[in-house]
């Protein structure tokens, strides 16, 4: 059968069209068996028998049998790279192709990511410019205490300390505040 073989290589690489299609037909169970053992994806069969006969074709045409390589080793190890080499292939996909689950949704939608939802950020941006404008409504001793607590973390006794007020006044300086605070954010 080698023989046989090498004697259609021969008038294949001479231009000889039936003897290309028999080469390619003596040759079918080798691409098959590739396939299976480098490849298996059985959806693409046909696709990959049609890749791997033309693999055979350049091999007609690049095999150098000076080399020191058996023709059919040669040509199995091309088709075992080809195969290998599929699986580094990336498929694209799209994040707006609809899903076949789902009539009205895509890919994207499922996505979880990490920014905050721009609903939220709206909001909390609504909020800060509400709490600095009722910020500007408090005393300049209210402010400061509310700062100091809320914002710089400092205890309510050292900031009675650090104003020079007693801890009592300091504590109904921060109450004031806050009600004073969230009957300006309530409007």
């Amino acid at each position: 059968m080698y023989r046989e073989i090498e004697k259609l290589y021969e008038r294949a690489k001479e231009g000889d069209m039936s003897a290309r299609e028999t080469f390619l037909e003596k040759l079918a169970p080798l691409v098959a068996g590739s396939i299976r053992r480098y490849y298996n994806v059985k959806k693409d069969h046909e696709d990959l028998m049609q890749e791997g006969y033309e693999v055979i074709l350049r091999c007609i045409k690049d095999y150098d049998p000076e080399k020191g390589v058996k023709l059919l080793g040669y040509i199995k190890a091309m088709l075992k790279y080809h195969y290998l080499n599929k699986h580094r292939e990336r498929k694209t996909v799209s994040l707006n192709e609809p899903l076949k689950d789902m009539k009205d949704g895509e890919l994207m939608d499922f996505l979880i990511g990490d920014e905050e939802d721009p609903l939220n950020i709206i909001i909390e941006n609504e909020e800060y410019t509400a709490l600095l404008k009722s910020l500007k409504t408090l005393t300049p001793r209210q402010k400061r205490v509310i700062l100091d607590f809320y914002a710089r973390n400092i205890p309510i006794g050292e900031i009675a300390k650090n104003m020079g007020i007693s801890y009592r006044t300091a504590v109904n300086t921060k109450t004031n505040a806050l009600r004073k605070l969230k009957s300006q954010m309530v409007k």
